[in-house]
């Protein structure tokens, strides 16, 4: 806190920020936002302070944001889906602030704090903000948009994200395209990835809309041929229904192809000349300051690392599988870890991905319960090795691991897979 700050006292899953006020006016608070219900019970124990009492502090947060986003008549875009979302909103940003001045998502803040924490930031030094929004439960889609009222919108894909919460891909879909219907509601433009069937069938919806993907017909707004290399960096051939031209991406895996295409579309909407969007896509290389990583190729003695460990979800570890079919080594190995938040179909996905692992990797090794479930319904389970915990894994892994071999290494967050790439590399 700096003196004379405003206090918003959240509740969190493991802590009760009302436990702080006492704290918060020590340093400086001039006014505290509090639950009514905390507010009752104790506010005799406070003199001379200033409290607004709300029913949920969250709630009055995002309004807050609101509020202070209306100050400002700038371009914000809005980043929804269920897989590339960070990285997607890094490319936009990147070529957005070859022009211009950018706000773009710190990280991962996407939810009903971290957005709201993202708007306060906004000042007339920006031109935009490209804001990254994020769901794990119903209604938070259309709820963070109300809050960052954008002017524009791209949802990357429908994957199968959070099933506990929304069942099945019906579910994701009705979630992830009510940034739709607020766009539809505003008239902003929508940026719409006909790669994907299901956000395709929403073409009719809008006026104001600005197509992308992969076609040879020029049917889009934005046309695409992607092309991967031998080291599994991509070649994406492009056509704006004027001119055609190249991207030759430094960033390794499919999943940099297809995140490219929407920032070049939105930097094609906004006016960013073509050469300056070809040479900021070109310089991008992942974040490797972590040791986890969204799909970052390693080298190391004959041995391709492909550490996709930020995350797992079905949809991101079918593309992370298919990256791996795409390198040269001649053995290929699978290490998954389990794929959390998945509800009642957890199973099955996991048996899926199973299935699929075994069509491209010589080994596949698993961790966690619920690929252990999954191996004891599947009829053939040759070439899968399961463990109860990774030292047993890294240790049959130093056994079986020879120069000339790439390895996948991707699960949930809560997995901590990135433990493994961590002793392959020692």
């Amino acid at each position: 806190m700096k003196p004379n700050s405003l206090f918003v006292a959240i509740k969190g899953e493991q802590h009760d920020s009302h436990n702080f006020i006492s704290n918060a006016i020590d340093n400086g608070a001039k006014c505290i936002i509090v639950e009514k219900s905390w507010f009752e019970q104790n506010i005799h124990n406070y003199e001379e302070v200033n409290f607004i009492t709300v029913n949920n502090t969250t709630k009055a947060l995002g309004k807050l944001a609101n509020f202070h986003r209306t100050r400002f008549d700038i371009d914000i875009i809005a980043v929804a889906g269920s897989n590339g979302k960070t990285t997607t909103k890094e490319l936009i940003s990147l070529v957005l602030s070859s022009e211009k001045k950018v706000l773009k998502t710190y990280k991962n803040f996407n939810n009903q704090i971290g957005v709201p924490l993202m708007l306060f930031q906004l000042d007339n030094n920006y031109d935009y903000a490209v804001i990254e929004i994020g769901t794990n439960e119903p209604g938070e889609i259309y709820l963070l948009s109300e809050i960052l009222a954008p002017t524009a919108g791209v949802i990357t894909n429908i994957g199968k994200e959070h099933l506990e919460g929304f069942i099945d891909l019906d579910g994701v879909e009705s979630e992830e395209t009510s940034l739709f219907a607020y766009l539809k509601k505003s008239d902003s433009v929508a940026f719409l990835n006909m790669d994907d069937e299901r956000l395709a069938k929403y073409l009719p919806l809008f006026d104001n809309v600005f197509t992308y993907g992969q076609n040879t017909n020029n049917e889009f707004n934005l046309n695409a041929k992607i092309e991967i290399n031998k080291d599994l960096t991509s070649k994406l051939t492009l056509n704006n229904q004027l001119e055609t031209f190249e991207v030759n991406l430094k960033a390794k895996g499919l999943n940099f192809a297809y995140n490219a295409l929407p920032a070049v579309a939105i930097g094609l909407f906004y006016k960013i000349p073509i050469e300056k969007i070809i040479n900021s896509l070109e310089s991008y290389e992942p974040d490797t300051g972590q040791s986890y990583g969204r799909m970052v190729v390693l080298q190391k003695d004959g041995i391709t690392i492909l550490n996709d460990t930020y995350n797992a979800n079905p949809s991101s570890t079918a593309l992370a599988l298919e990256t791996l079919s795409l390198t040269q080594n001649n053995k290929k190995i699978a290490v998954l870890g389990d794929m959390l938040e998945l509800g009642e179909n957890s199973i099955d996905e996991h048996k899926e991905i199973l299935r699929k692992a075994k069509s491209i990797a010589d080994s596949i090794l698993v961790y966690g319960i619920n690929f252990n479930h999954a191996l004891a319904l599947m009829d053939d389970t040759s070439n899968i090795n399961h463990y109860e915990n990774k030292e047993a894994l890294i240790s049959y892994l130093q056994k079986i691991l020879t120069s000339n071999t790439s390895i996948l290494v991707k699960g949930s967050r809560g997995m901590q897979m990135e433990q493994v790439v961590e002793q392959i590399l020692k």
